[in-house]
């Protein structure tokens, strides 16, 4: 996707030989820089973390120092090649000194450091859509190079449009942070769930005459030809005097399993009295994890106005089932955390790679937390069953979705702290004890594109390597190929 942002240039960088520092200087207090990279721990292979100095000057002279090697900048957008950001990176630690001259002279500010340590995977892949709620008129799914700034169209619903009839996109997902075999869905115009997997593509729709909808919410068995689907009827709210503005609800919703090579799905948890959601794996695919909340008298519940009415009400608590892959048998639930006894709700359950952290979101009711501003993350011990808010990651504003990456160091979440309307993303490194640094927002090329870009960034996955299949022979296989039905298997 190409991005056509107006903006003014000029001088950028300047290069100049080390020991180059400003004469006469004092020291000052922190210097004010967007996006805020002052003492984050980066991985040693992100792309260069560029920045602005927000604090009014007529001169800034920025040094970066790793080591014996130096590099040293003048202006206020502070963008460094990549060339010399890797030569910086590969030396460890970097200190960051800017320099800021008015009428009395120069003024040091306060040294900071990004601290550079292990590598995160090279790819991410997250959903680009208007920040408002009813138009999906442009919606892409993107990934990203984060190595460097380059992005590559996995899919954008324009390539299949016809007039003003257009279709929402949604819920990508691969397994084993691998993209042998991907998913997504496709609404409306030639809908179905799209497959990728071991090199063919397949389009089909899971809604079967025993399910309430087609698959909606996904998780890839880690070792077999699964997945897990949520099976959603969903609807919106719109609030006019409510810090949170828009509630998206179920008004039912079960879980199922669609077998890749039988084409059939079976039912995983279907309880009436019950709103399941938001399946995921273990690592080692003999547990699914998954949040439900608890309606005791459907019938008369949704008589007397439904999950409409009663949002506020609507409390979703964590729980595991026991799974044989093997046979596809299940075992008996558990609840691993009743947050409705605390007047709280989970949703987003993600299991680290080594199975020993879950980490969830937490608002004080619904399901999609997206556009709830108290939603925040947390931990999960799965040794000892503790859990924490993870203060270090959060902010005033929404956190809301989350994945780790394959070697269960660095966690990418969604946030609105910036300014409360657009979600973007920030990565966090995580130490062995289950704590984090301080996040830090997606490296951009241009520093100020986050205050200039209109949509926002969702569902981030990461990947170790990047889709095998190029947009255009989707779309081509989407508008030639109709969904393919699938059987339900009775259990």
């Amino acid at each position: 996707m190409k991005r056509i942002i107006p903006y003014i240039t000029g001088l950028l960088f300047l290069a100049t030989a080390c020991n180059s520092e400003p004469q006469g200087w004092v020291d000052g207090g922190a210097a004010g820089i967007f996006p805020d990279y002052a003492n984050v721990t980066v991985p040693s292979n992100i792309a260069p973390t560029n920045f602005i100095i927000l604090d009014s000057a007529s001169k800034y002279h920025t040094i970066l120092r790793s080591a014996d090697v130096q590099y040293d900048i003048k202006g206020a957008k502070v963008r460094i090649p990549l060339r010399k950001w890797r030569e910086l990176t590969s030396h460890g630690d970097i200190t960051v000194t800017i320099y800021e001259k008015n009428s009395s002279g120069w003024t040091r500010m306060k040294p900071f450091c990004m601290n550079v340590t292990e590598e995160v995977d090279p790819y991410v892949t997250y959903r680009v859509i208007p920040p408002s709620f009813e138009s999906f008129q442009k919606l892409s799914i993107i990934q990203r190079n984060l190595t460097n700034f380059k992005e590559k169209t996995v899919y954008s619903n324009q390539m299949v449009a016809k007039g003003s009839t257009m279709q929402c996109i949604n819920c990508h997902s691969f397994k084993n942070w691998h993209t042998d075999n991907m998913q997504f869905h496709i609404r409306q115009q030639l809908g179905g769930t799209i497959i990728y997997s071991n090199g063919k593509l397949s389009k089909v729709n899971l809604k079967t005459d025993s399910t309430i909808s087609a698959g909606v919410y996904p998780s890839w068995h880690p070792t077999h030809n699964y997945i897990a689907y949520s099976t959603n009827r969903t609807y919106q709210e719109l609030h006019s005097n409510h810090s949170n503005r828009v509630e998206v609800f179920d008004e039912y919703s079960d879980l199922i399993l669609y077998d890749l090579e039988k084409n059939s799905v079976s039912i995983i948890e279907n309880d009436s009295t019950e709103l399941e959601c938001f399946p995921y794996w273990s690592p080692d695919g003999k547990s699914l994890y998954y949040v439900s909340a608890h309606i005791d008298n459907p019938e008369s519940f949704y008589k007397s106005g439904g999950v409409a009415a009663s949002t506020q009400d609507i409390r979703y608590n964590l729980y595991s089932k026991p799974f044989n892959p093997d046979d596809k048998s299940w075992g008996d639930k558990q609840l691993i955390i009743c947050a409705d006894s605390m007047q709280k709700s989970i949703t987003l359950p993600r299991v680290s790679p080594d199975g020993r952290w879950l980490m969830f979101t937490m608002g004080n009711q619904g399901v999609f937390h997206i556009w709830h501003k108290e939603a925040d993350l947390y931990m999960l011990d799965l040794r000892n069953g503790g859990y924490r808010s993870v203060d270090e990651i959060n902010s005033p504003d929404v956190e809301s979705y989350h994945s780790w990456s394959s070697n269960g160091r660095w966690v990418i979440f969604s946030s609105r702290r910036d300014d409360g309307v657009f979600t973007r993303l920030f990565l966090t490194h995580m130490s062995e004890d289950g704590h984090f640094s301080k996040p830090f927002a997606l490296p951009q090329k241009d520093p100020e594109f986050s205050r200039k870009y209109l949509y926002s960034f969702n569902i981030p996955e990461f990947t170790v390597e990047p889709v095998k299949v190029s947009a255009r022979v989707i779309a081509s296989f989407v508008k030639s190929n109709d969904a393919q039905a699938v059987s339900f298997e009775q259990k």
